[in-house]
């Protein structure tokens, strides 16, 4: 297998970075909204509660990928390598311990043997479902 780079199109790094502060704002927003109206209704309470905390879930899961919106990605047969600015992380494939998949928010993040996250990325990634296979062909892991 020769080396593959992966990286994030520049219109999601560009969206990552503008549009989920304000999805932060916006789902805090709407979780406080029976508080800030000085309305205590149990369906409005609910209904803030399921509006804002599932934006606030996936905005969580979606602010965990920033750190690495620029990094570029390489997979090769010894693992995968992460370089982000000057910093370059390498894990084996034998190192990946846990692959968590966020559906709902489109995000895939990658642990390490020590539990530790490494890579956070969207699924608009360029090349995404080549590291879903090489995961699943290197590690053996599903998602």
């Amino acid at each position: 297998m020769e080396e593959l780079k992966l990286s994030h199109p520049y219109w999601v790094r560009i969206i990552g970075w503008v549009f989920l502060p304000i999805m932060l704002g916006v789902s805090i927003w709407c979780l406080f909204l029976p508080v800030w109206y000085q309305k205590y209704e149990f369906l409005l309470f609910l209904s803030a509660a399921f509006l804002g905390g599932g934006c606030l879930y996936m905005t969580v899961h979606g602010l965990k990928t920033l750190p690495f919106m620029n990094a570029v990605i390489t997979l090769s047969e010894k693992g995968i390598s992460v370089k982000n600015g000057s910093k370059c992380n390498s894990v084996q494939w034998s190192s990946i311990l846990k692959v968590r998949h966020v559906a709902s928010a489109q995000i895939l993040h990658l642990y390490d043997t020590q539990g530790n996250r490494f890579l956070s990325v969207t699924e608009q990634l360029k090349g995404f479902s080549i590291l879903v296979g090489c995961l699943h062909d290197k590690s053996g892991l599903e998602l």
